[in-house]
């Protein structure tokens, strides 16, 4: 699985040049801690010096059967008006946090925002920076809370990325990504969060119009990484708008005829499974050719009720793959890994020549020498 570097306590500078945090390691929801020892760095960093000029650094030791880790850097040397930020990784994601498929990273490495000697204490928003297969770097802002990224969300981008490198496309979902057509694709992603998912499908899809879309309190998060991409990469076909599962589709959303539904991470809770159905549904109406990939780790029985509402509103399950996480403490410990499960659904009422009801499945495998 994928471990989280999180700051507990944002850092904070004191007057005599001593920077403290505490961090933990955990999993996406919070719910157990990394379970074995690691070495963890931690490096201050400036603004417009990141790759000449540290300030202050120090290697801490995150031991087996701890739950929080306290980081003192002393002495920093920096002056009065730069900004600072604290970055905390693993020996292997001090190089940044590798979205390719086949060398998804363990430990996600993080970000703090910025400090300085008068603004002491950092926010609590914080920065994850990936480094995409054409060597590209991503950074995605991201809050504490429901607004972070999550396991099945790194898995997909992967997976995403991967299949439209495929010299000769064998499934219908990477046929349909390496598609030409003169508008391109019109791609909807729901339940964006922070964005890392859509990000990376405009980047790569970069002829298609990508709508990414999620609650009102999602949306200041969201905007920020939506038009830090669009300025890094000039992308200028993606956008942002509120949807609510519970409420009509908003009309831009309504009246559009799209090719390709992306959903991530979004069943975990049984509650929110209906409404997204719901809308799933109401899409379909004016799309019904859409393709819909979901991507989930199942954590409950209860997530179950996603598959019987999905047959019950007429979509066929039309692929499937099974994504396992890199887990080195789990491979070394003969337990299994886990698995994100990516599935790609067609409406019954879709009129697409060629097509039948009937799931493909595929496993990928990695090396955990």
């Amino acid at each position: 699985m994928v471990w989280y570097i999180r700051f507990l306590k944002s850092p904070k500078l004191d007057q005599k040049g001593h920077v403290r945090a505490l961090i933990t390691v955990t999993t996406d929801l919070g719910d157990d801690f990394y379970p074995a020892d690691l070495t963890l760095h931690a490096i201050i960093v400036t603004t417009e010096y990141e790759e000449d000029w540290m300030p202050g650094w120090q290697t801490v030791k995150w031991k087996s059967g701890m739950r929080t880790l306290w980081i003192d850097i002393v002495n920093l040397d920096a002056g009065p008006s730069v900004d600072l930020r604290l970055v905390v990784s693993s020996e292997q994601s001090r190089q940044g946090n590798t979205l390719l498929l086949d060398n998804i990273f363990e430990i996600l490495s993080v970000w703090s925002d910025t400090f300085d000697w008068e603004k002491s204490q950092a926010s609590n928003v914080v920065e994850r920076r990936y480094r995409t297969d054409s060597g590209h770097e991503r950074a995605v802002l991201e809050e504490t809370g429901e607004n972070a990224t999550r396991d099945a969300g790194i898995a997909l981008t992967a997976f995403l990325s991967t299949l439209v490198l495929q010299p000769r496309p064998t499934s219908d979902l990477a046929k349909l990504l390496q598609r030409t057509t003169p508008r391109g694709l019109r791609i909807l992603e729901l339940g964006s969060g922070c964005g890392l998912v859509g990000l990376q499908v405009a980047d790569l899809y970069s002829t298609s119009d990508v709508l990414l879309t999620d609650l009102p309190e999602a949306m200041d998060v969201l905007n920020h990484n939506v038009e830090h991409a669009r300025f890094v990469s000039n992308r200028g076909k993606i956008a942002t708008a509120v949807l609510n599962w519970d409420e009509p589709l908003p009309e831009r959303v309504a009246k559009q005829r799209l090719d390709l539904v992306i959903v991530s991470d979004c069943t975990y809770n049984p509650d929110s499974i209906p409404g997204l159905v719901k809308t799933l549904s109401s899409i379909a109406i004016n799309s019904p050719n859409a393709s819909v990939v979901v991507s989930m780790k199942v954590r409950h029985d209860s997530e179950a009720i996603f598959f019987e509402l999905m047959v019950g509103a007429e979509f066929a399950e039309a692929e499937h793959t099974a994504i396992p996480l890199p887990d080195r403490y789990r491979s070394e410990t003969g337990q299994e890994l886990e698995v994100v499960e990516v599935y790609m659904y067609r409406s019954r009422k879709s009129a697409q020549d060629g097509w039948n009801a009937g799931s493909k499945t595929q496993v990928i495998t990695h090396d955990q020498s």
